[in-house]
């Protein structure tokens, strides 16, 4: 009974112009070469064809209208901008003097840290070389 469901759901389908199952046949007359008196191209000829390229649109033909078109794209960006930056949650001025700390000190440490490897590689290449 299941498949019986699911193959009238698949002609409904189709019916629809949804899934297709089967190519449509194409009739070997269709394929034929017409006489070149006729001027018509057959259907293998029109399908060999590239599509005809675009031109893309001169910007220089804007003019003073391509400009009110960036000043409306420019506000409205810093209205959304302003909305969204109402929705941050800043922090507080206690919670920025502690991460700065935090920053700061580790940046020391790191610093430390990789001012004594330089140094103690200068000195292996030191009595290497010297």
């Amino acid at each position: 009974m299941a498949k019986r469901n699911q193959k009238s759901k698949r002609a409904k389908r189709n019916k629809k112009g949804g899934e297709k199952n089967e190519r449509s046949p194409v009739k070997k007359a269709d394929l034929k070469q017409r006489p070149q008196s006729q001027g018509k191209k057959t259907v293998t000829e029109k399908r060999a064809q590239p599509p005809a390229k675009r031109r893309p649109p001169d910007k220089k033909a804007e003019g003073p209208r391509g400009a009110a078109v960036w000043v409306k794209k420019t506000a409205q960006f810093l209205r959304e901008a302003r909305v969204e930056l109402k929705k941050v949650k800043w922090p507080t001025r206690k919670e920025l003097f502690a991460s700065t700390a935090v920053v700061i000190i580790l940046v020391l440490i790191v610093a430390f840290y990789l001012g004594l490897v330089d140094f103690g590689l200068i000195k292996i290449i030191k009595a290497i070389v010297g």
